[in-house]
């Protein structure tokens, strides 16, 4: 398993982050219902304990399965903070982030939309379709290379809404468009755990991440909430 780092946004992580990055009113958003310590929602409920769990990497926010000949790259900004986490797995790409979110309603519906028309703004295209995770988006996004020519790049966008929290990835790759050869990377996002931690956050802001202390494969300590089981 290896560990690397990239800074430089994908087209459809672009085309993600226009859509997760909508202006609203935080004031609004950000309400007594919502904005909580969270105590009471720290652990999630029907969590499988460490033991069940298996070997996993830590990446604060996000704990993910370790699987044998996965290859991680965690995503860094220009801050070098980590943004985002990658994994490659028979030539297919899933990328996870995790985003804090009301208690009161769920983002992917609306999130979803939003990534539409932005895919479709840039003459790409998007379809909603049922999948593994529920409602999801498979796209055309438009790429343009150095030389100025441009293609279309199939990707999936999944999500999963949980307990004060949204979880997203998008897969690209042969996996975006054959599900016989997503079913690897499926596995890993069903797996992944997302760690809400107590903190108030308004709804669609980044939750931390921080890079393993050991990229080799580190166990599970807390309580976290199970993406799988949303």
């Amino acid at each position: 398993m290896s560990l690397l780092r990239k800074k430089s946004p994908s087209p459809e992580e672009q085309a993600f982050q226009a859509a997760i990055s909508e202006q609203f009113d935080r004031a609004d958003d950000l309400s007594d219902d919502d904005s909580d310590t969270g105590d009471e929602h720290s652990a999630a409920e029907g969590v499988r304990d460490d033991a069940d769990r298996g070997p996993t990497l830590d990446f604060g926010s996000l704990l993910i399965p370790a699987v044998d000949g996965m290859q991680v790259r965690a995503e860094l900004d220009d801050r070098e903070q980590v943004v985002g986490v990658a994994v490659m797995l028979e030539e297919t790409m899933l990328q996870i982030q995790a985003f804090a979110a009301p208690k009161s309603e769920s983002l992917w519906d609306e999130v979803r939309q939003e990534i539409a028309e932005g895919i479709r703004g840039g003459q790409g295209k998007a379809r909603e379709v049922d999948g593994p995770f529920g409602r999801e988006l498979q796209a055309e996004v438009v790429v343009t290379d150095e030389s100025g020519a441009t293609s279309r790049q199939p990707v999936r966008f999944i999500g999963i809404d949980g307990p004060r929290w949204f979880l997203r990835g998008v897969v690209t790759g042969p996996g975006a468009t054959d599900p016989a050869l997503a079913g690897a990377v499926e596995t890993v996002f069903a797996g992944v755990a997302v760690e809400r931690g107590v903190h108030a956050a308004a709804p669609r802001d980044l939750l931390p991440l921080t890079l393993p202390a050991d990229p080799s494969l580190v166990a599970a300590s807390e309580e976290v909430d199970e993406a799988g089981e949303a």
